[in-house]
């Protein structure tokens, strides 16, 4: 069953954490300062994933939801939205002001209903927020998550129309514990072409939050999510890369 860190996926990422996420595997930088989040590899499923990779949702995933694939010759990772959310990320160990900047590529197939494409890439953090504090003091009421404890997250999204392109909704009025949404790319017209994205992880995260301290946040994990309950509408994600 899902925990609380997923049941905002509709619009965001509820903020919260598991008490020991901390001791789980985590993906590290290599002295390069690099992190190649997702390649994909061969028979990456929800149901075998890797050790530093976690899936929640609030009911089963088929197959079809989440398998790699050729589309147009990339090697990518197919995710199709359906009736249950879902999140699937990869823990990370890496500052934020050290390796800010996130790559990757993807192809989206156009959604049927109005609105953003419900496939979207999540990246969260700790250690910005000074009200948070450590690890060791995150709430108890998070034990129901296997997500890495975290206090922030960002949402990349692509956008209804190719105008929002660029467009940050830092707004918290429906939560104060939601995920702003970047809206990365957007229109149907750009729909169905593969499209290298680089964003500034670093930058995203000052203008969202400009009262944390930058230089104490940690990215704790990067993914991918999808909302539950609106018509399937499948991405293809590529090279997931955090560099510096």
């Amino acid at each position: 069953m899902v925990g609380k860190c997923a049941l905002l996926l509709l619009g965001s990422v509820l903020i919260g954490g598991l008490l020991s996420g901390c001791t789980a595997p985590r993906a590290a930088m290599t002295p390069e300062g690099l992190l190649a989040v997702l390649g994909p590899v061969p028979g990456f499923t929800a149901a075998q994933l890797p050790d530093d990779w976690v899936v929640e949702s609030n009911g089963e995933i088929s197959q079809q939801q989440l398998r790699v694939v050729s589309k147009d010759g990339v090697q990518a990772l197919r995710i199709a939205n359906g009736k249950n959310a879902f999140i699937v990320v990869r823990r990370t160990q890496a500052m934020l002001l050290s390796t800010p900047f996130l790559s990757w590529s993807w192809n989206i197939e156009p959604p049927s209903a109005p609105g953003f494409h419900p496939v979207r890439v999540i990246v969260g953090f700790h250690g910005g927020n000074p009200a948070s504090g450590s690890w060791g003091s995150q709430p108890l009421k998070w034990l129901g998550s296997r997500l890495p404890p975290h206090d922030r997250a960002i949402s990349l999204t692509w956008g209804e129309s190719a105008l929002q392109r660029g467009v940050f909704e830092i707004s918290q009025a429906i939560d104060a514990r939601a995920a702003p949404r970047y809206t990365v790319r957007g229109g149907r017209e750009n729909a169905g072409t593969w499209w290298r994205e680089d964003v500034d992880l670093a930058d995203l995260y000052a203008r969202a939050w400009p009262g944390d301290d930058v230089g104490r946040a940690q990215i704790m994990f990067i993914g991918i999510a999808t909302p539950p309950n609106r018509p399937p509408a499948p991405a293809y994600v590529s090279a997931i890369v955090l560099s510096r």
